[in-house]
């Protein structure tokens, strides 16, 4: 392992005893947790709020982290560094009229000291209205996400908004073989919580959106999102039947520490069993210390209409 603080390489001015690095494909920040023994040698850097941290081990970096908390365990001091600086979580009330997505995003990313990066959606997506709600920057982007069918995370510096059709298209990043009786696996499908059809209504417009592969009568209408036309309302009705669908069928793999399994990486799954298929990752916790990772993987969905 390899770690840089503010891009200066401390790897051997301290002694890493524990490592986590935990990350998320939307709605939670990345977060690293470090072990340190000598801890005296860290305060030696006079650490302060924010300040840049990246670990790397072989192939694998945490990307740009900022630290968040520094605190005293016994002999030992525990390190939290997240992906997302501390101003994220500054709530604040703001209207947005006759924008963009892509300056919705590059806003809030300034206002984090971060960027805004689109990946699979034309960020010229006009918003005539948009409010945010005493929210951070953080959780308004991830809400807005949510009715463009995105996910959105920090990254190296930048909040990303990544669709998931788009990380659905891909090849599969790498692949899995699971037997019925493999340990360390836990699968759940829970179609019953499946909507069959979303629809968005407004004074201004409606539309719904289906999924094809959904059964029953459970069609919400969505009626206090700002959809100014039939367009708009339709986008978002995709959106967000897309993103709690693919909710509802759920693979959590527990297995030697395996750095392919990063957010939204495409993972090919065969073995002859239900599970077999195509997913994306949805989190992943990398022990790197102990060689050990948990993924939870969400199943591709193509049927959404």
């Amino acid at each position: 392992m390899e770690l840089s603080w503010n891009g200066i390489d401390i790897t051997d001015s301290v002694n890493i005893t524990g490592c986590v690095h935990r990350e998320s494909a939307s709605g939670k920040s990345d977060c690293l947790e470090l072990t340190l023994d000598h801890a005296s040698r860290w305060y030696g850097y006079a650490p302060e709020e924010d300040d840049e941290i990246i670990l790397t081990h072989g192939d694998y970096s945490t990307g740009k982290l900022y630290l968040n908390a520094v605190i005293p365990v016994g002999d030992q001091y525990r390190i939290l560094a997240t992906s997302v600086k501390r101003a994220a979580a500054r709530r604040a009330w703001a209207s947005y009229a006759d924008t963009t997505l892509k300056d919705i995003f590059d806003k809030c990313g300034a206002e984090c000291g971060m960027e805004g990066r689109l990946y699979g959606v034309d960020g010229r997506l006009p918003y005539p209205f948009a409010l945010r709600r005493n929210e951070g920057a953080a959780a308004f982007l991830n809400r807005i996400g949510e009715w463009e069918g995105l996910c959105v995370k920090a990254r190296n510096g930048a909040f990303l908004g990544v669709s998931v059709a788009l990380a659905q298209e891909r090849d599969a990043e790498t692949g899995l073989e699971i037997s019925a009786k493999q340990e360390g696996v836990t699968w759940r499908r829970r179609d019953n919580l499946k909507y069959t059809g979303l629809t968005i209504q407004t004074p201004w417009a409606s539309a719904t959106a289906r999924d094809a592969d959904a059964k029953g009568n459970n069609a919400p209408i969505i009626t206090c999102l700002p959809a100014m036309d039939n367009a708009q309302a339709g986008r978002w009705a995709r959106g967000l039947l897309l993103m709690h669908n693919r909710k509802t069928e759920t693979l959590t793999i527990d297995k030697g520490l395996d750095t392919s399994l990063v957010p939204l990486a495409k993972v090919e799954v065969s073995g002859g069993t239900a599970m077999s298929g195509d997913w994306l990752v949805d989190d992943a916790e990398h022990d790197i210390f102990n060689g050990r990772t948990t993924a939870n993987l969400l199943r591709v969905i193509e049927s959404v209409k």
